[in-house]
């Protein structure tokens, strides 16, 4: 959550004296950092999030001026506090229309103020903030591995959480993030925390067991996929060289459950990476949500070529289409009209095939237990013929 502009407000007015001329809305904007810039050309190299400071002396035209709040709200800086008195004396008022269409908080202080004295307060409570926040992620994480303390951990995060509420956990995987170092990891950790700002309940988003972990108390689910859309159209923008994935668990209420809504958010974003789909909701994902669910994925594998090995061998050794024809037919609830019609197959030959697949497999399929225990199998082949995909 972070410390906020709004933050700065209402803590340092009596100190620093600022004034919000514009951007009320984007008060709610966390700041990473705080920044004195003179020249738009270290602007390229901020991560986000960080709050801008100027004298304005590189500044001075109007046209300077308004390119340097462009060029901020480009790179998505989380707003700006202009010294003014001495190069700047009065913010035009189109570029306070601007930062107001923006959300983009512009801030003046007098000059008599020490900008190196807020400079140097800020970040400190910028410091302060991130620490409060890792040691919420911290009492997360440790109720993830170890879930049975919760009793223990609702009582750190009371002060911060509704414990007592809803819960949701997101899990969000990048490609290649094996390879990222701590300062480039930090670094994306900034850009996807930029679409979280809006939210106006409980959260937090830390890095945990190689996701992007974000978990919201109280929020619409609604809500909330709003974020992650925006949060996804943002990153395939700026992220082109590596894919991002997002699994959403399912919102659950009280702490204690926080773990199965992680569990089904590992469940979909494995999906996700799986099949290479964008976002996944664990409540969308049918019959996929029990075979996510299962750690041990040799047992999957087992099922699959105990129940389809005879048509498998069969298949290979004749150049033929069993297995083919047995999920068509599954597939189809067994209609031979309609697989004749959508296969452009002769009934003879679907009928001679089945004849064989039944003898091979010593299976009649007249009853749903049969059809379903075969429909899983396929179900399964489809999850290994996608790593397959992503691993070729």
């Amino acid at each position: 959550m972070g410390f906020t502009i709004e933050d700065a407000l209402v803590q340092t007015q009596d100190i620093y004296h600022l004034e919000l001329l514009a951007g009320k809305n984007g008060c709610s904007n966390a700041i990473s950092w705080v920044h004195m810039i003179e020249d738009t050309t270290i602007i390229k190299q901020l991560w986000g999030k960080e709050l801008a400071v100027t004298t304005g002396m590189g500044f001075q035209s109007h046209d300077a001026l308004f390119d340097f709040v462009k060029s901020l709200v480009k790179y998505h800086i989380v707003g700006l506090i202009i010294n003014t008195g001495k190069y700047i004396f009065e913010v035009p008022q189109d570029i306070i229309d601007y930062c107001n269409d923006q959300d983009f908080p512009l801030l003046v202080m007098p000059w008599e103020v020490s900008m190196a004295d807020l400079i140097k307060d800020l970040s400190m409570r910028c410091l302060h903030s991130e620490r409060e926040d890792q040691q919420i992620s911290i009492m997360f994480q440790k109720l993830f591995v170890e879930p049975h303390l919760v009793e223990e951990i609702r009582q750190s995060l009371m002060g911060s959480f509704d414990v007592d509420g809803l819960f949701q956990v997101v899990l969000i995987a990048i490609e290649n993030s094996d390879q990222f170092d701590a300062i480039e990891r930090r670094r994306i950790s900034f850009q996807l925390q930029l679409c979280l700002e809006k939210i106006d309940s409980p959260y937090t988003f830390f890095w945990f067991d190689s996701h992007f972990v974000l978990i919201v108390n109280n929020l619409e689910e609604t809500i909330l996929e709003k974020v992650i859309d925006k949060m996804y159209k943002r990153s395939k923008k700026r992220m082109l060289t590596n894919s991002l994935y997002v699994g959403i668990g399912s919102q659950m209420s009280d702490l204690s459950q926080l773990i199965l809504s992680y569990k089904r958010a590992l469940a979909a974003v494995n999906m996700a990476m799986k099949f290479d789909y964008p976002i996944i909701n664990f409540e969308e994902m049918g019959v996929y949500q029990i075979l996510f669910s299962i750690e041990d994925k040799q047992i999957l594998i087992s099922m699959y070529y105990r129940l389809l090995r005879p048509l498998i061998n069969y298949d290979q050794k004749h150049h033929s289409e069993l297995e083919k024809t047995l999920y068509y037919y599954l597939v189809y609830d067994g209609s031979m009209q309609a697989m004749a019609k959508n296969l452009y197959m002769h009934r003879n030959t679907i009928n001679y095939r089945m004849n064989k697949i039944k003898e091979l497999l010593n299976c009649e399929f007249e009853s749903i237990d049969e059809k379903m225990e075969y429909l899983l199998a396929f179900y399964i082949k489809k999850i290994m013929n996608a790593k397959k995909n992503r691993s070729s």
